[in-house]
């Protein structure tokens, strides 16, 4: 009964510790957004709220001529194959580290040719 119990913990740690690793993986390569995750954020949001929110951005960029960084996230189905473009949604933070301005917008599609 004891080998039973110990094989059913093993199990339970096992399938936690995959379930860990997967969270860990998606966080390392940056979540995707879906549309009306979108609609949660405002102006004036902390990038710790933006976070909470959405999670980590698949990119962080500073620009030279902004006053804070820009969060880019994938959106998840708004992938257009034959056209070879993408839609991503940005955040950018003004100086002050609150949500200065948002909104989507298309890249191309590296590879899509």
């Amino acid at each position: 009964m004891t080998s039973n119990h110990n094989r059913q913990s093993v199990r339970w740690l096992v399938a936690a510790a995959l379930v860990a690793g997967a969270g860990i993986a998606h966080a390392a390569t940056g979540v995707v957004v879906k549309p009306a995750q979108e609609n949660s954020i405002v102006p004036g949001m902390t990038t710790d709220e933006v976070m909470a929110s959405l999670g980590r951005p698949a990119h962080v960029v500073r620009y030279l001529t902004e006053p804070g960084p820009t969060w880019t996230y994938t959106v998840v189905g708004a992938r257009d194959v034959s056209g070879g473009e993408a839609k991503v949604f940005e955040v950018d933070f003004g100086a002050d580290g609150r949500v200065a301005r948002f909104g989507e917008r298309t890249v191309p599609v590296s590879g899509s040719e």
